[in-house]
Formats: C-alpha cells, sequence, structure tokens
C-alpha cells in the first residue's frame, strides 16, 4: 500500500476514485451506518455542551450585571448578593469546564469515527491512510477551545467589553491559525494567546476600566423606579 496522511494527494482518476468511493459505500453498509451514527452523535453532544456553557455564563453574566446596577446606583451591594455571586462563580467553574470537555470528548467520537471510515475507504484503494487519528486528537482540543472563547466572549462583551472582546479576539485569530493548515500557526497562536491572557489579566485592571459602566438608556428607568 502507499502511505499517506491527511497533506498527501491521491493521484487517482477522479471517476475511478468516485467508482471506488461508491463500491466501497455499497459493500459496507453496515460500517458507514455505525460510523455515520458516531458522527451524529458527536455532533449531538457537541450541541449540548456548548448549550450547557452558554447556560453557565449567562448566568453569571446576570448575576453580575444585578451587582453592578447597584454599584452604579450607589447601593450597598450586601453581603447576600456578594456571596451568591461568589458562589454562582464556582459553580460556574465546573460547569463551563466540564462543558468544554465534553466538547473535546464530542469532536473525539465524531472525527475518530470519520478517520475510520476515511481509512477503511482508502485501504481498498491500496493506500494507508496514517496520522488522521493523531490529528483529530489534537485538533479537537483546538477547536473546542476556539469555540468556546468565542461563546463566552459573547456573553461577556456587554458586560465586561475589554475581556470580552479579548475572548473573542483570541477566538478569531485561531481560527485563521487553523484555516493556515499549519501546525506551527497553531502553535505560535496558542502560546501568544496564552501570554496575551496572561498579560491582560495581571496588567490591564491598571490601565483599563472593564468594571460597571452606567449606560444612558438603562439610568432613567433606574432613576424612575427609586
Amino acid at each position: 500500500m502507499t502511505p499517506i496522511d491527511i497533506s498527501s494527494d491521491i493521484y487517482m482518476d477522479q471517476g475511478a476514485f468516485e467508482h471506488a468511493s461508491q463500491e466501497w459505500m455499497q459493500d459496507n453498509k453496515a460500517t458507514m451506518q455505525a460510523d455515520m451514527q458516531l458522527i451524529f452523535l458527536g455532533i449531538f453532544l457537541f450541541v449540548v455542551a456548548s448549550g450547557v456553557l452558554l447556560y453557565s455564563e449567562v448566568r453569571l453574566v446576570l448575576a453580575q450585571r444585578e451587582v453592578d446596577d447597584k454599584v452604579i446606583a450607589g447601593k450597598d451591594v450586601g453581603d447576600q448578593l456578594e456571596q451568591g455571586l461568589q458562589a454562582m462563580g464556582r459553580l460556574r467553574a465546573y460547569l463551563s469546564l466540564g462543558a468544554v470537555a465534553a466538547m473535546v470528548v464530542a469532536l473525539w467520537i465524531g472525527l475518530f469515527a470519520l478517520c475510520h471510515m476515511a481509512t477503511e475507504m482508502l485501504a481498498t484503494m491500496h493506500y494507508a491512510f496514517t496520522g488522521c487519528y493523531e490529528l483529530a486528537f489534537m485538533v479537537s482540543f483546538v477547536i473546542a477551545a476556539i469555540w468556546s472563547l468565542f461563546l463566552v466572549g459573547c456573553c461577556w462583551l456587554c458586560t465586561r467589553p475589554w475581556t470580552g472582546g479579548l475572548c473573542i479576539g483570541i477566538a478569531v485569530l485561531g481560527d485563521l491559525a487553523i484555516d493556515s493548515g499549519s501546525a506551527a500557526a497553531v502553535v505560535m497562536w496558542a502560546v501568544m494567546s496564552a501570554g496575551a491572557a496572561f498579560l491582560f489579566f495581571a496588567y490591564a485592571p491598571y490601565f483599563l476600566t472593564d468594571g460597571p459602566k452606567s449606560h444612558p438608556e438603562r439610568a432613567p428607568l433606574r432613576d424612575a423606579s427609586k
């Protein structure tokens, strides 16, 4: 067999390739059906995990906005509200991190099934498809991180705009790194993102105001309710 990987070209007539692919699908319906079921399972789990992450972040955002409104209005936040926010923050850590981990597992399920299907199909054409499982294993972490950062950034953009903007910016750069197809670009993105996050959370509070701010449309409503 001719060894190939994800970046290799298949030197085969297009018509012959399509005929061989259709023949494999006809002869291996059970295998293809099992792999497709795993792919759809992975998609379903990924969507559910995304929903859990959104629930976790939006829940904390709403609680934080309630505290922010009291701070803006000059009212005492109160120990009960502050403790409730802290408890919700601790729960959010478990929910959000668990959701991201579930995304990684969901991607493994779907991508490994896709690799299995491609490997078996290409084997009938005398190609040894290598490296697919290893690539799927690593790429799953990157995709889950990019998507999670984008969702978190969207959730926090209106409440903590600098933090939300940083998350979305890192996610967009990560997507560009993935699209480049270069492993070096992805590694560089991961290192630079970690460095940017450290610098932001360590030093940005001294230069940027990311706390509660009075909103011109909400202020008259708040004043009228007093």
